[in-house]
């Protein structure tokens, strides 16, 4: 195995995210294009088909590929996978078996979340995962492990609704894609509601305390206030984070989408050239 990971490519192309460099559309959502060794991965979809439109743009295809991914139950990771089903027939999604509830956020007003109904219609295309699933040679998903994830959606103000109860998200709908690259692994996780801090921890106890070379995707630091873009984490909790990043010797943080344009210059002014913004038609390789 180790052979073989002297030999593989990780790429990456930014199908979707919130902000574009080029004519390439952009929305709020995420939606991630990967080439592992001779294997392609899609992760997330974004809010809408617009997705489907960039990667056409970009020459990346969305049929007959290795694996799709879905992040967790939000409609901003899973609202273009109509598009995907459509151009593969036989294309099915692996997704924590919770990812098909009914998530809320109470951010401007309790209103729904959840992965739209013309997607979530086609229960038939999603593969239910529980635990850590291997789905393809060195690449894993990852669940929740951490406790009391609860009193982080309390705060954040995302709910889930169960048992006709509308309570605090413990966010099992979520999981990382984590890669076992040759540097180190390579995590995937597009929120990060849960915390980045609990998730390298459980990436790296699920994958035998390996080192982590990159982390990519969203940190959930978005706030606004006044109708204007802030970062939501304290000056404290950007320097814990930044901290695990620094101890953990991570060398490659791509991030964007809900970590917002405040949160990533402040990861930038501590951790430096390690923090990369993620736009709309960006690619690069780890």
């Amino acid at each position: 195995m180790e052979g073989l990971k002297m030999n593989q490519i990780l790429r990456v192309t930014v199908l979707i995210e919130n902000t574009s460099g080029s004519e390439l559309t952009c929305e709020h959502g995420l939606s991630l294009f990967i080439e592992f060794g001779t294997k392609q991965i899609l992760l997330d979809a974004g809010s809408s088909e617009a997705f489907s439109e960039n990667a056409a743009a970009l020459g990346v295809p969305l049929a007959g590929l290795d694996a799709y991914v879905l992040s967790h139950g939000h409609y901003d990771h899973s609202g273009g996978f109509e598009a995907v089903f459509r151009a593969d027939p036989n294309a099915k999604i692996y997704a924590r078996k919770e990812a098909l509830d009914t998530y809320l956020s109470a951010s401007g007003g309790m209103h729904e979340i959840s992965i739209p109904q013309n997607v979530a219609m086609h229960r038939d295309r999603f593969i239910p995962v529980d635990g850590i699933r291997e789905i393809l040679p060195d690449a894993y998903l990852v669940p929740h492990t951490a406790a009391n994830l609860d009193r982080i959606g309390e705060k954040n103000k995302l709910y889930k609704e169960q048992q006709g109860q509308i309570i605090p998200d413990d966010f099992i709908h979520e999981q990382s894609l984590v890669l076992d690259t040759e540097n180190g692994l390579v995590i995937f996780n597009s929120c990060s509601h849960a915390g980045a801090i609990n998730i390298i921890s459980e990436a790296r106890e699920a994958c035998g305390q390996k080192p982590v070379y990159a982390y990519v995707g969203g940190l959930h630091m978005r706030g606004l206030k006044n109708g204007a873009e802030t970062c939501a984490f304290s000056e404290a909790e950007i320097d814990d984070l930044c901290h695990v990043f620094l101890q953990e010797g991570i060398d490659r943080i791509y991030t964007g989408h809900c970590t917002g344009a405040p949160g990533v210059e402040k990861l930038q002014s501590r951790l430096g050239s390690r923090v990369h913004r993620l736009t709309t038609g960006m690619r690069f390789s780890l």
